[in-house]
């Protein structure tokens, strides 16, 4: 962009001319994602002409620049609230607090006072309950959309749905490992009943829960397979770990009850992968019955 253009943009904002600055920046929309400044000027521009759902997802492509300063982080919090997007409202606060150090009465205040307003519109709220709480009667597909309309529910009213839901053997186990993890953003201390894989109800303490992704197997699984295939087959590197997520999420919150030895665990993918044969030992028996449970929940994920 010349800087000629970057001076019309500036001045338009300047002028709180936002319909301009937006038609301005649109023929360098390409440059956003690495470009702060203009994804900030775009961002905003579409926050003040009211479309919020745009100017988030443009924001999040730069989510670490509108986490750096209190000017991005006002933008970015009031964009939330204008989305009513209530968890990950909680989850950018909690970020500030744990990565910045920052104090955040003044947005706890404010998404306080958002949610209040919310509750007021009950009719609205009492639909978006009852959705929520029939996950279990919908496809995979449905039930993300839910899942991902349920982000505009209060956290109260989120997490009593969300214990409903732990324990419906009926929700696929990773919409069941969603909703738990998305509590982790409330920072509840309380201990849940959680109906995993095995079809019994085990007990979690919510104040020890990490996400998913965040955990010593899933730092060993990844030293482990880049030292075994990032330089020898990327490709094969990537499909791998595509299926370890998934895995993981299924066995979520335990997956050290499942993956007691993720050597094993990746030499049996890679034999895999590769068509090889697997030594007929007891620990490749385990892992075998257990990749065939894991195969046919991800078969479920596109039945319908």
């Amino acid at each position: 962009m010349s800087k000629a253009q970057l001076f019309k943009i500036k001045q338009a904002i300047a002028d709180e001319q936002w319909e301009k600055a937006l038609n301005l920046i649109e023929p360098s929309v390409s440059e956003l994602q690495n470009n702060s400044q203009l994804n900030y000027f775009f961002v905003l521009s579409l926050y003040k002409t009211k479309h919020y759902l745009e100017s988030l997802r443009y924001a999040n492509d730069q989510y670490n620049f509108y986490i750096s300063s209190l000017k991005t982080q006002k933008l970015y919090f009031s964009i939330l609230l204008a989305c009513q997007n209530f968890l990950d409202a909680y989850a950018f606060l909690e970020n500030l607090k744990q990565v910045h150090g920052e104090n955040v009465a003044n947005f706890t205040s404010e998404l306080a006072d958002k949610e209040a307003e919310v509750r007021q519109q009950k009719v609205t709220l009492n639909q978006k309950l009852k959705k929520f709480y029939h996950l279990g009667d919908l496809s995979v597909t449905a039930a993300h959309d839910v899942l991902q309309a349920s982000k505009q529910l209060p956290a109260t009213e989120y997490f009593q749905a969300a214990q409903f839901i732990f324990l419906d053997p009926f929700v696929h186990p990773l919409i069941r490992a969603t909703v738990l993890e998305n509590v982790i953003s409330l920072k509840l201390s309380q201990e849940i009943q959680f109906y995993w894989i095995d079809k019994q109800n085990h007990e979690v303490d919510l104040a020890k829960l990490t996400r998913i992704l965040d955990n010593q197997i899933q730092r060993k699984f990844n030293k482990l397979l880049q030292q075994r295939l990032a330089n020898q087959d990327p490709i094969l590197l990537e499909g791998i770990v595509k299926d370890k997520n998934l895995y993981l999420s299924y066995v979520y919150p335990f997956a050290d009850q499942v993956f007691k030895t993720p050597e094993l665990w990746v030499n049996y993918w890679i034999d895999d992968y590769y068509g090889r044969s697997h030594a007929n030992t007891l620990e490749n028996q385990t892992i075998s019955k257990w990749q065939k449970k894991f195969q046919t929940l991800t078969s479920e994920l596109f039945e319908n």
